[in-house]
């Protein structure tokens, strides 16, 4: 019979999964008993899961009504884009100084995939695989665990917007150029001040989805 601490591990991954594929909604109330038997294990480690999701900033705990995942604001998108600047800077500095031969190579391949890739699902899997390529080459696992959860509460934060047009990703493949470049020349300093661009970029793209009408242009009489 698996142990307690395995069953909560297994419904902590499972629940997160659906999380971050949309199946859960913001706001939409999640119940242990009703999980519980979904997942066809007892209520014991349903509850631990959802308790842990709800630290790690999946879930928001309602009270007396379960859980659910939260309604980020723009405020909320600002606070981790700020966050994840100062990450990613730390993340890309260390790279230049730490990546190994095959892990630049690897960044350069994928920078000529990311820069030739016209499908756009395709392309942001070939972006999350360059990032993830130079946050392993930090060599830094504390720092990798803080911007994987990250990740995913800006993910889960614009879902919805559709960001990635023709002038973002034109800037991305300018900005992964750089980054890449900086790496390769062991520039620590480069490298911080790319990756810190490039985050700085990624927000206003969002921003720009977000509220299309805040950046159009003025008319003017």
């Amino acid at each position: 019979m698996p142990k307690p601490i395995a069953l909560s591990s297994r419904a902590y991954q499972l629940l997160r999964q659906r999380i971050l594929a949309g199946e859960v909604q913001p706001g939409e109330p999640l119940f242990e008993i009703h999980l519980a038997e979904q997942l066809g294990m007892s209520r014991t480690p349903v509850r631990e899961a959802l308790q842990s999701l709800a630290r790690d900033g999946y879930l928001e705990e309602l009270p007396g009504r379960g859980f659910a995942v939260p309604r980020r604001s723009l405020d909320d998108l600002r606070q981790f884009f700020e966050l994840r600047e100062v990450l990613e800077a730390a993340a890309t500095r260390y790279a230049a100084l730490r990546a190994r031969p095959e892990e630049i190579a690897e960044l350069e391949a994928l920078c000529a995939r990311y820069e030739g890739e016209a499908d756009l699902d395709a392309w942001n899997q070939i972006g999350a695989k360059f990032h993830a390529t130079i946050i392993e080459a930090a060599r830094n696992a504390r720092l990798a665990t803080l911007l994987a959860s990250l990740h995913d509460q800006i993910d889960l934060s614009r879902r919805s917007v559709i960001y990635a047009g023709p002038a973002w990703r034109e800037t991305a493949v300018r900005d992964h150029r750089a980054i890449c470049t900086a790496i390769a020349a062991r520039d620590e300093a480069a490298a911080g001040a790319a990756a810190t661009e490039h985050v700085r970029r990624s927000y206003q793209a969002t921003l720009r989805a977000h509220q299309p009408e805040a950046f159009a242009v003025q008319k003017t009489a």
